[in-house]
């Protein structure tokens, strides 16, 4: 049984090796074992079964934002991002260091080096080991919301597209916490792992999400790397409306589920998400092969994180 605790009551796969690399011993209740892990902290025992997954979301009282998204469509670079943003304006932002077990040592070292990690021009480079990260927003030690990011591959698997949610995210699906679903989308270009037929099935993926949340779940959906499309007149000049059908041209009846079918509220709000365009930067490949990254207009995380307190706040 995964070992998932909430308080009291590989981005893409193919960039991250799954090669087992050393053991660490750890003492649970009196008794010490050896663990095998791998480069990303994960146990033999997490990699061979997502059910054996081992998370702790102490904090039940503060918000969940939930990035969820298949491999490599930007989760991580958001996440990046949008801390860059809040920390330029005076929030704190921190890894919640009790989220992992003390045997992955890799979250460990993140946590550690949250900040330079963060704040590194190799930025694209460095978060490409991180397999979960769990971090609390404040503002004048008042803790505001919970972000969590995840593999992709244990949200929706382009080459398993019928695999079931592991056990650790029907957990946080369970929880007492107030959620805010961030659903990644991007354009179809950006992601040589979701064509028309993944994208189709990233749909149906996210429409047995909706059967299994909270009515009370806020649901956000992120069109991530916006520059990317002929939408953009200008840093945050969206042609919203195009972008929105574009959408729905690229993930057939991926809104269906959030529409709001109450009679009258309908004329005036015909959907029950916010969609919000978003950009994390740019990225130059240096001579030596490796990625340099330069932040984008703060017009994006700005809008992103204005969406996120309006849902944190009801």
């Amino acid at each position: 049984m995964a070992d998932i605790n909430f308080g009291n009551a590989q981005e893409d796969s193919q960039n991250k090796e799954e090669v087992l690399l050393n053991d660490v011993t750890q003492t649970t209740e009196g008794i010490t074992q050896d663990i095998t892990v791998n480069e990303n902290g994960m146990t033999s025992e997490e990699l061979n079964d997502a059910n054996k997954i081992k998370v702790t979301i102490a904090d039940y009282k503060t918000p969940l934002v939930i990035l969820f998204g298949p491999p490599a469509c930007g989760k991580t670079m958001t996440l990046v991002r949008l801390t860059r943003y809040l920390q330029s304006k005076g929030y704190t932002v921190q890894p919640i260091t009790s989220f992992r077990p003390t045997y992955d040592k890799n979250y460990s070292e993140m946590c550690n080096n949250f900040d330079s990690m963060i704040n590194s021009d190799a930025a694209a480079q460095s978060t490409a080991k991180i397999n979960f990260m769990l971090v609390q927003v404040m503002y004048q030690g008042k803790p505001l919301c919970q972000i969590l990011e995840g593999p992709g591959e244990y949200y929706f698997k382009p080459e398993d597209p019928n695999a079931k949610f592991p056990k650790y995210v029907h957990a946080i699906i369970a929880s007492n916490n107030r959620k805010i679903w961030a659903i990644m989308v991007e354009p179809d270009n950006t992601n040589k792992r979701m064509g028309v037929e993944e994208r189709k099935n990233y749909v149906n993926k996210i429409h047995r999400l909706k059967s299994k949340i909270s009515p009370q779940d806020k649901v956000m959906f992120i069109f991530n790397k916006i520059d990317e499309t002929p939408f953009v007149i200008g840093p945050g000049n969206i042609k919203y409306g195009l972008a929105l059908q574009h959408t729905e041209y690229l993930y057939p009846n991926i809104f269906v589920p959030f529409k709001n079918v109450n009679p009258i509220t309908k004329l005036w709000n015909p959907n029950n998400f916010d969609f919000v365009a978003f950009q994390t930067g740019e990225f130059s490949e240096a001579a030596d092969g490796t990625l340099t990254f330069e932040q984008g207009h703060d017009i994006y995380p700005q809008k992103l994180w204005e969406f996120i307190q309006k849902r944190i706040r009801g």
